[in-house]
């Protein structure tokens, strides 16, 4: 196992997660939350959950309250799969921004939309 896999395997299991169906009811419930797609542009110029707004890693960390409509409202980041969110969240845990990470990323809330 690589150092990247060991360290996302750490953060899996000390962050938390949000499962596809559980975001989908706290946006039934109007629950108020950041949705962040920390993918490239270009990646999510390809498709992304409707209502999340794009920061692409490099950028999210100095940009993020500028999105956030109360310091205490909870972020919820995705990437593709899994590597990038989990690194993105626990910077916000550490910077005291309650960030959650949406289990299995895009391509499981794409994977759950599909009939």
């Amino acid at each position: 196992m690589s150092l990247f896999d060991k360290r996302i395997a750490e953060l899996e299991e000390k962050l938390p997660h949000l499962d596809p169906a559980e975001l989908a009811d706290w946006r039934q419930a109007g629950r108020s939350f950041l949705l962040v797609d920390v993918r490239q542009q270009e990646e999510a110029a390809e498709g992304s959950i409707e209502g999340a707004v794009n920061i692409p890693r490099p950028k999210l960390e100095a940009t993020i309250e500028s999105h956030m409509q109360d310091p205490q409202q909870p972020v919820v980041v995705f990437c593709g799969g899994r590597g990038r969110s989990q690194l993105v969240a626990d910077s916000l845990r550490a910077m005291g921004i309650d960030a959650l990470v949406l289990r299995g990323g895009y391509a499981a809330w794409r994977e759950t939309r599909t009939p």
